[in-house]
């Protein structure tokens, strides 16, 4: 199915809340989405390699097209967050239509039942809408007459890489599970030698906002990416070593600490090469 036939599906539903617009993504969409997925603060958590412009517009378009399809093979997918509208005051969220992120189900990791994705823009983060959004998408899921039932939802979390997403989960009622293997989450080795490219990449180029905090997330996923045998363990080591070497803005940091740091956190990776599987029932 081509994206534009996926976009052409005429049974998703439209949701609203207070602040958001829920809706199907359209081929219009791309360039919005492809800005999202340039944020290094939103791709360090999903698998996807966002390091140019073009890799950003492919990624948008794979995604769009995969979150349509669903809703034809599953009867659920994922949705567009747009904002409502451009109301000032403390519920403001920016331009009316505007998209911001996404929010919805795909089919699921491990388990039985629809696995929920969602994702912001960094400037909307702390404003409680990913919460908004993802209830409103639960409610529908649980909620409409007809649908086949399931049980319950599933989340899949980089869990180290990101607590906030364990927080907004456990607001939203899931519970940890236990855990699922890197090897099963990302079977594509091709998929994940670029998002070890990525991790590579981000760790050199990308806007620093936390050195401490780059240098572990890229090391730690770049150790569970290796674990999946993509390349020589001690040569991926030294490339995330001389990323680092390359960059001048990690202030007063030794070379020597930045080395250190990124072997600790890599080695922890190899070590530890799984992420949380958490549960909601109905």
């Amino acid at each position: 199915m081509t994206l534009i036939q996926a976009l052409s599906l005429p049974s998703i539903p439209t949701l609203t809340t207070l602040r958001l617009t829920l809706d199907a993504f359209t081929s219009a969409d791309i360039p919005a989405l492809a800005a999202i997925l340039a944020e290094p603060e939103v791709t360090r958590t999903i698998t996807a390699n966002a390091s140019t412009p073009t890799r950003c517009r492919k990624a948008a378009a794979h995604r769009i097209d995969w979150h349509n399809r669903s809703w034809e093979s599953h009867g659920y997918g994922v949705w567009a967050i747009r904002v409502r509208d451009d109301r000032t005051g403390d519920n403001h969220t920016g331009t009316a239509g505007a998209l911001i992120g996404w929010c919805g189900f795909t089919e699921p990791d491990i388990g039985n039942d629809p696995e929920i994705l969602y994702g912001l823009a960094p400037q909307y983060w702390g404003k409680g809408l990913a919460q908004e959004a993802a209830i409103a998408a639960i409610t529908w899921l649980f909620g409409k007459a007809g649908r086949p039932r399931h049980s319950g939802i599933s989340a899949v979390v980089f869990g180290r890489l990101n607590p906030a997403s364990l927080t907004l989960a456990g607001k939203l009622g899931f519970e940890r599970m236990g855990r699922m293997t890197m090897a099963n989450f990302l079977p594509d080795r091709d998929l994940a030698k670029e998002v070890l490219d990525y991790e590579l990449w981000r760790l050199e180029k990308a806007p620093l906002h936390d050195a401490l905090s780059l240098l572990f997330q890229t090391a730690f996923k770049a150790g569970q990416i290796a674990s999946l045998n993509v390349g020589d363990v001690r040569e991926i080591e030294q490339a995330l070593c001389d990323a680092a070497c390359r960059r001048s803005d990690l202030g007063d940091m030794d070379p020597a600490e930045s080395r250190m740091r990124i072997r600790i956190a890599y080695w922890e990776g190899l070590a530890d090469p799984y992420l949380d599987w958490l549960h909601r029932s109905r």
